[in-house]
Parts: structure tokens; sequence; C-alpha cells
């Protein structure tokens, strides 16, 4: 079966993407796909769930029922109550009120195997502060709790649940590790295993709670000077974690598989079932950097995962396995365009999915060992010409003139060596992120490519502090986030100028979105000679006033160090503003709310600067891009200061 891996990425896709047209596209491209790419393997999901209400933001997964498949039975909640449901009812079997002050939430509830406990969680968010949300309709307004770097957060407390009785047995957490999740049920159902960080995410625990008691003992804890992990121990991003596989339970074998960054590159450890180390299973000299996890074969005694190896192109991926009592580890393919390996229930074949530029998506067959079968399906490209992607991967130094960098590139399809082109770069600079595309599921691809249509150069640069080149790489710009990043970006794009005499670089713009427009802000006052316009679209400002997301990244909260925060802020800078400007937010962002776009004009109008536009998109989530009116006003606002 497919992993929810891959249908994130195509759901991404066509849930990102700003144009309808490039949804058909990729529809067209996804014509007729097998069997194995579509089945669903989403544990505890069922097609006939009820949806129970949103998910952690407007722009992701609404909340289900939860279902299992052991008892037939769905679990949600109605009103802050919980409650079981048989498969074949309407009615409520059972319906749990939480505490007083509390409410239940599906967010990571978790059946056991055999169907007879849930562990959920309640919450608490009294003490979080609320923001407002304008939607469709101007007299449509909605608060929604939101804590700020700083701010109180919610309160989550799981529960045991006996599913037949109601009776619920609170699990013992740690109150000064605000983030838990749970990972997975021990095969006997006895035990609940879950990963908790404390806010700054410099030590992570793995816990194992009594299914009896609910009481819990710290099997492995990890601790850093930086930051462990990221973004997906965040509440509300236990999926994501869970999709990591940080954490991998060898059912009949009371052993686990710990991913760590621990050697200063992510690889894969093997512990037995009281937190003792076995042996690592994978090492840098061998197989790089690891990825993921791609399938655990228990009856072959292998895991599969993927690496990036290739020190001259340290983003391609490819595919190793290793065995777990043999340690053995090989080399599987490294074929171009890896995205994903489709575990098979025949353990003799692997079904790899690839993906490239131009025109490249395809599944093909392949044995364990790695030998190409044949190819199972084909994307269908009837519809995008060889040259409707004309890009350029390149290779560039970091502003200490040796670290090596990778940029990518977009230009016209009649793209001519002899003229002169505006340049635009397209830039996000947050830690958990790379923008240099290898796919075709980006939908910044797709839109800046049609920027690139409209006679743009558009360069994408992934900068020292993003991931996936080891921990040193990614923890350059810890606890000075937005402060040294841009220099890489600056000295980039002059290097490829200087082999590209069609790149303008009297006429160089910049775009970001959410992170990526403060980034691109960012550019516009830090380096007011060298980028002469931008558009920002739901960007947030100062790190001081962002989403909790942003202490782990900076170290401390700013109550505890003003002075880091402040150097990080960027509207104390905002009399260095020269260039023409777009700001565009939407009105029901619950992401990056639209104030921070408020707190912005009110400071540049108080500035007495006139040369923006702020663009309210009525109704719009964080992903504002989906609205047909963006792209058009984004390519027509670079063509008239640029062009």
């Amino acid at each position: 079966m497919v992993k929810a891996k891959v249908l994130f990425v195509l759901l991404c896709f066509l849930s990102l993407t700003s144009e309808i047209h490039a949804q058909r596209i990729m529809n067209q491209i996804m014509d007729n796909p097998p069997e194995i790419l579509m089945q669903q393997n989403s544990e505890g999901w069922h097609p006939n769930a009820k949806m129970l209400g949103p998910g952690l933001f407007g722009h992701t997964r609404p909340q289900f029922e939860i279902y299992s498949p052991s008892v037939k039975k769905f679990a949600g909640t109605e009103n802050g109550n919980l409650y079981f449901r048989a498969e074949d009812s309407e009615e409520l079997e059972i319906v749990i009120s939480p505490s007083e002050g509390w409410y239940w939430n599906m967010d990571n509830a978790l059946w056991s195997h055999d169907g007879n406990y849930l562990v959920a969680k309640q919450i608490d968010n009294r003490d979080v502060p609320k923001i407002k949300l304008t939607m469709a309709s101007p007299d449509s307004v909605v608060y929604k709790t939101y804590s700020r770097a700083g701010q109180a957060l919610p309160k989550h407390q799981f529960y045991i649940i006996n599913a037949t009785t109601g009776g619920h047995i609170k699990v013992e957490q740690n109150p000064n590790f605000p983030y838990a999740h749970v990972m997975d049920w021990s095969s006997d159902n006895t035990s609940v295993y879950m990963l908790e960080s404390d806010r700054l995410m410099k030590e992570l625990n793995l816990r194992v709670v009594e299914t009896s008691s609910g009481k819990s003992s710290i099997l492995l804890s990890e601790q850093s000077n930086t930051y462990l992990v990221g973004l997906n121990l965040l509440q509300g991003y236990s999926n994501r974690l869970r999709d990591m596989k940080l954490v991998s339970f060898l059912e009949g074998r009371n052993q686990f598989i710990w991913m760590s960054e621990r050697s200063g590159f992510n690889q894969l450890y093997l512990y037995d079932l009281e937190g003792n180390l076995i042996s690592p299973l994978t090492n840098y000299s061998q197989n790089g950097i690891v990825v993921d996890i791609e399938d655990i074969d228990l009856k072959n005694d292998w895991v599969y995962f993927t690496a990036h190896s290739d020190s001259e192109n340290p983003y391609s991926k490819q595919l190793f396995k290793v065995g777990l009592s043999s340690n053995k580890i090989e080399i599987i393919t490294d074929t171009s365009g890896f995205l994903d390996l489709l575990p098979s229930d025949n353990k003799d074949t692997l079904w790899v999915m690839r993906s490239s530029l131009p025109r490249m998506l395809q599944i093909d067959r392949m044995t364990p060992e790695g030998k190409y079968i044949k190819t199972l399906w084909k994307g269908n490209f009837s519809q995008i010409a060889e040259n409707h992607f004309n890009f350029e991967y390149a290779k560039i130094l970091a502003a200490d003139h040796k670290t090596n960098l990778e940029a990518f590139i977009l230009k016209p399809s009649n793209f001519d060596a002899n003229k002169s082109y505006p340049v635009v770069e397209y830039i996000y600079g947050a830690s958990f992120t790379n923008v240099v595309d290898r796919d075709l599921f980006s939908p910044w691809l797709w839109d800046m490519n049609d920027l690139a249509q409209k006679g743009f150069i558009v360069v994408f640069i992934d900068g020292r502090g993003t991931s996936g080149r080891g921990k040193d790489f990614k923890d350059f710009s810890y606890g000075k986030f937005g402060q040294i990043e841009l220099q890489d970006h600056i000295y980039g794009l002059k290097q490829l100028a200087k082999d590209r005499p069609y790149m303008n670089m009297d006429k160089v713009g910049v775009l970001g979105h959410s992170w990526g427009g403060h980034f691109a802000l960012r550019a516009l006052l830090e380096a007011p000679e060298f980028y002469k316009a931008g558009h920002i679209n739901a960007a947030a400002i100062d790190p001081q006033n962002f989403r909790v997301a942003i202490e782990p990244f900076m170290g401390c909260l700013p109550q505890d160090c003003p002075e880091q925060y402040q150097k990080s802020n960027i509207s104390n800078q905002l009399n260095r503003l020269k260039a023409p400007l777009i700001i565009a937010h939407g009105t029901a962002d619950d992401d990056v709310p639209i104030d921070d776009a408020y707190f912005l004009v009110q400071k540049l109008n108080d500035l007495g600067y006139k040369n923006y536009e702020f663009i309210e998109y009525q109704g719009m989530d964080h992903i504002i891009m989906r609205n047909p009116e963006w792209k058009p006003k984004m390519i027509q606002f670079f063509i008239e200061h640029l062009n």
C-alpha cells in the first residue's frame, strides 16, 4: 500500500497551488493511476467517518472520526464530549464528558490494536490568547486561540479510555514537557508509547505508559544544545511526526528503531524495549544522511531507507536497505528522481515512484536488490511541452566562500541568451524547508514558472540554515533567525550573474510566503540597493510576534532574551524601505494572522511611506495563492516595476 507520504504530496499540490489550470494539468498527469498508488493506508481512516471540525489550520486537513477495524467502531467528539458509535449505527453508544474547562479532541487519538482501548486527549486553552478571523462575509467573524512567541500554550492531557465501559485513566505526563505525542501501542496492547519535549525542544523523551494504570516512565532520552526535530514536535503536528518514523516499533522482536542527529547527521539506531542501544544501523561513511524510513520488512530482516549519500549532489536521494540482524548496508538504487517507495505485500517486489523535471513521473518495478524489471505506470504529459520548464540547476558558494550551495533557475521557454531579463528570487529561508525544486509536486514551481514565461529569470537558493545537509548546516542561524541568512542569497545571485550576463542585476525582485514573506521584506530593508521590488504574502513580520514555532529556532522565549529577538526584528528597519511593495494577506489566515499585515501597514503609514499596495483577500486562509486574482496581480506587479 502507498504510504501517507505520497498522498500527502499529492494533496499538498492540489491544495496549495494557486491556479485551477495547474491543478487541471496535474490531474491530467495523474490520469488513470495504478491501484497501488490510490490505496489508502491512513491509520484510523474510514470512508464513512464523519468530519468533526477544522484541523490545526484552515488550510490543513479537517478532523474526522477515527475507526477501529478490530471492533468496527468509530470514536469522535461532539460539543466537547467524546463518543463511540458502531460502524453501522448513528447512535452514540458511550458519551464521556470532559473535565470542567477542558474539551475532548481527536487530534493524535489512537485505537489499540484489539480495539478495546483508545488513547485520546483533553485540551484546556482558557489561558491562550485569541485572534480575530474574518471569513468570506465581512460580517462573519470567528475568534480562535493562537499562541505567539512567549505566550501561554494550550494544555494537553491524554487519557486511556476503555471503549466498552467508557472508563478512563489519566496518563502520567510531565507538565514541563508541553509537546506530547502518541506514537504507537505495544503489540499486546498493554502499553502506549509517547514522545514528549520541552518547549524549546532541547530534550526529547520516549515515554512508555501502562494501559492499566496510566503510569509512565522514560524509555529513552536525548538532549541537544540546540533544538531537536523542530516544527513537527509542535502541538497539532502528531501525524507528521508519526509519518517521519522518528521511532518505529518492530512487532515480535521487542525492539524499536530510533532516528537521531546525535552524530551530527541523521542516522538510525536499534534499541531493545528496555531502552538499551543494540547497535547503530546506519552510518554517515556508508550511507550519508538518512532522510526517511521507507519500509520495514521483518520477514526478510530488512529496513529500507532513503539517504543523501552523494557528496557532489547533496540533495539527491538514494534508496538503501540495512539488515536488522546483520547491520549490512546495501544501496538498492541511485536512479534519478527517486520520490518514494511504495510498499507491497509481496516483499519480492519494490515499487519505486520517481519524479523529475521536465516531464517524468513514473512507477518502476524493481527487485529488492535494485534490478529494474519494468515500468508499471507513467504520467500523462500530453498537455506539457518538452520545454514547458526551461530550467537549470547550479552550484554556488555560500558567503563564507567555501560552503557549497545549490540553486535552481527558471527561464522563459523562448529564452534568448543575448537578451537581458529581470530577476526574481523566490525565498523562504527557514530551517525546515528547502526551495530548490527536484520534482513536479511543488506548487511554487508552477507559479514561478508562469512568472518566468512572462520574461523573467526566477531563482531559488537553499542557503545555510536550511535542512537536508546535517545538523551544523541547519543550525547555522540558530538563535539568530533572520540576522545572517540573507548574505548567502545575495552572494549566490551575484555569482550566478557572473556566468549569466542575461541576468539584469539592476532589476532584481524578491517574493516570499509566510516566513518567506519575512525574508522577502528583510531583503528589501537590508539590501535596498540590490532588491528593487518585493511581493510578500501572508508574511510574519517580527519574530517576537511569530507563532510559538519560532521559539526552538531562537533557543529562548522573548521575555527571557528580548535583545536576541530585537536583533531579529525588522519593523525597526522600515525607514530603509525604498522599493515598491505588495502586501497580500487573507482575512481568515489562522497560521500567520492578518494582524501582522495591519501592523506593517500602520508602521509604513506612520513613516509616510506610500509606495506599497495592501491587498486583503476576503475569507482566504494562509494559502492566499489559491485566490484566482493572486497570480495575475503578482505577475503584473513585477512586470510594472522590473520589466
